[in-house]
């Protein structure tokens, strides 16, 4: 009798084991499609706003910034960046997607500034909007090459990693973000999805942050006026064997009021120790004698396995 109940015990147990596993791993599926689909859903919309929008708007006003409908560019300016804010404040990110959502979320950011700049120029005369547009194209570019070169490929080792190479269905394949071509620019020559050699060493690593002309170490703190601007400079190295082309630099700046983060992408490091240098303005100071985090982040890169280097964080302390 007891032995036939313990048999019961243990079956029903087995039961609610096998159960609970179950229910883990269906939750986990629908986090990846969920993370999946949304992404494809923000990189559609982020589409539909350059090329159905934006390009539209520039077109009819053929280079003139007197004939552009400020009203639609606006409303593109504030869509991109709503984006830009809906993939940064994404909270339920699963592990296998971090390293692409940090992509996602460079991408959209370039897009967004660029936007934004093109927006402010047009209300001045029609040089400077015309080499605005320039530098806005090679950003845009920029986003399109981070999108096929590095978020994709990050989605879909993710997917495998989470063994459900089958939701890869619900991810689009990535578009630019208008057609330069139509706008009378050329065609990039790096436009297509740029080919890395695996066997080579890839290593991108931060070698400085400075915040307001300051060294900030790994860990360390400084200590800055209360008059003092918040700006930070971030020294990149590649100490790999081949160059890398759109790294992904974020700046992520943490106070009590708020989370502010910057994004930029450098064009192209030579390797073998060649360094490049990003700066980034802008951010709100703490409180008096508040004590903020502050923290950049550059690459990942395709092919990278020492990831110890890429990523820097201190304090910052407001003082009198």
């Amino acid at each position: 009798m007891l032995i036939g109940s313990l048999l019961l015990l243990v079956m029903v147990f087995g039961f609610i084991l096998f159960v609970a596993r179950g229910c883990v791993a269906t939750q986990e599926s629908t986090q990846v499609r969920k993370y999946v689909t949304s992404a494809d859903s923000l990189l559609s919309d982020s589409s539909n706003a350059g090329k159905g929008e934006l390009q539209g708007t520039l077109r009819n006003a053929d280079g003139d910034p007197a004939r552009l409908d400020e009203e639609a560019l606006a409303q593109v300016t504030n869509r991109s960046e709503d984006l830009y804010l809906q993939a940064l404040g994404q909270e339920e990110v699963p592990p296998e997607f971090e390293d692409a959502n940090h992509y996602l979320v460079t991408a959209l950011g370039v897009r967004s500034e660029a936007t934004k700049r093109l927006a402010q120029a047009a209300a001045g005369n029609a040089g400077g909007f015309t080499e605005e547009l320039k530098v806005a194209v090679e950003d845009y570019r920029t986003s399109d090459g981070i999108i096929a070169n590095h978020f994709i490929p990050k989605v879909q080792e993710g997917l495998q990693r989470s063994g459900q190479t089958r939701d890869q269905g619900y991810l689009e394949e990535p578009v630019p973000f208008m057609d330069y071509g139509a706008l009378g620019f050329d065609v990039a020559a790096d436009a297509a999805p740029a080919r890395s050699d695996p066997s080579a060493l890839h290593s991108v690593e931060v070698q400085s942050f400075r915040i307001a002309g300051r060294a900030l170490y790994l860990n360390g703190n400084v200590v800055l006026t209360e008059a003092a601007e918040p700006a930070f400079a971030v020294t990149v190295a590649n100490g790999g064997e081949t160059p890398e082309a759109s790294v992904a630099v974020e700046i992520i700046f943490n106070t009590s009021a708020d989370r502010q983060s910057k994004s930029a992408t450098i064009k192209r490091i030579d390797p073998k120790g060649v360094v490049t240098t990003v700066e980034a303005s802008g951010f709100n100071p703490g409180e008096l004698d508040e004590t903020s985090r502050a923290t950049v982040e550059a690459g990942l890169v395709e092919y990278e396995k020492t990831l110890d280097d890429n990523t820097l964080a201190g304090a910052v302390t407001f003082d009198l």
